[in-house]
């Protein structure tokens, strides 16, 4: 097993204390839900453009790396956006529906999600 590590966590009382629970209501400790979290994150930053970034880096490549990473994160919620949308419409919503949420005229909503990117 690695050598624990010890850290300070910088929230009010009110959010230790929600997220205490959280741990509890999953049958774990504190420590062991905060090493799922931190397990989580490296993951979802594997082969990202920002695992890249280091601060040595000259300034402009670490702005162009998260750039790409913005990016890419956009890419992914546009994604995300347009299966909601259609998932909207399949359970019976209208486009005017979809597009009121989103401030777009039904048309733009229509064009932008109906059909499935790849």
């Amino acid at each position: 097993m690695a050598k624990p590590q010890i850290a300070r966590v910088g929230v009010d009382d009110e959010r230790w204390m929600a997220f205490r629970q959280a741990a509890l209501a999953r049958g774990i400790s504190v420590s062991a839900y905060l090493g799922r979290l931190v397990e989580a994150e490296l993951k979802r930053r594997e082969g990202r453009a920002l695992a890249t970034i280091t601060p040595e880096m000259p300034a402009p490549e670490q702005a162009i790396a998260a750039l790409a990473e913005v990016r890419d994160a956009i890419d992914e919620l546009e994604d995300l956006a347009g299966r909601l949308a259609r998932s909207a419409i399949v359970h019976g919503a209208s486009w005017s529906d979809v597009a009121s949420r989103l401030r777009l005229s039904a048309e733009r909503a229509r064009r932008a999600y109906e059909s499935r990117s790849t």
